[in-house]
C-alpha cells in the first residue's frame, strides 16, 4: 500500500511540479515587464516635466529680454513677433540635454515642430 502512493505521489509530483513552474516563470515574466513600464513612465514624466519647465523659461526670457522693451517703445511688429519665437525656439533647444532632445525625437519625431507647438501654447498661457 504503501509503495502505490509512493508511486502515486510521484506521478502527481512529475505531473505538477512543470505546470507549476510555468505559472511562476510568467508571472515573474509579467512582473518584470511591469516594472520596466513603470520606470519607463517615470522616465518620461521627468523629461515632459524638463521639457516643459525648459520652454517656459525661453518664453519667460525672451519676453522679459525682448519683447518687454519692443512694447515699451511701440516698436512691437509682427516682424518682431517672428523675431521674438525664433528666439524662444533657439533658446529652449540650446537648454535641452542631450537625453531630453533624444527623448523628443524617439517620442514626437520632429523636434523642432514639437517646441514650435509649445512655445505657441506658453505665450498664449502667459498673454
Amino acid at each position: 500500500m504503501q509503495e502505490v502512493s509512493s508511486t502515486l505521489l510521484q506521478a502527481v509530483i512529475t505531473v505538477a511540479v512543470p505546470i507549476v513552474s510555468a505559472f511562476a516563470i510568467r508571472f515573474l515574466n509579467d512582473l518584470a515587464l511591469q516594472a520596466k513600464a513603470a520606470a519607463k513612465n517615470e522616465i518620461a514624466k521627468r523629461y515632459i516635466a524638463i521639457i516643459a519647465d525648459t520652454i517656459k523659461t525661453a518664453v519667460i526670457a525672451v519676453s522679459q529680454d525682448y519683447v518687454d522693451a519692443l512694447k515699451k517703445s511701440g516698436e512691437f511688429s509682427k516682424d518682431c513677433q517672428k523675431e521674438a519665437f525664433n528666439r524662444a525656439v533657439s533658446l529652449a533647444k540650446s537648454m535641452l540635454t542631450a537625453d531630453a532632445s533624444r527623448f523628443l525625437a524617439e517620442t514626437y519625431g520632429d523636434i523642432e515642430a514639437f517646441i514650435q507647438a509649445k512655445i505657441e501654447a506658453q505665450v498664449l498661457l502667459e498673454k
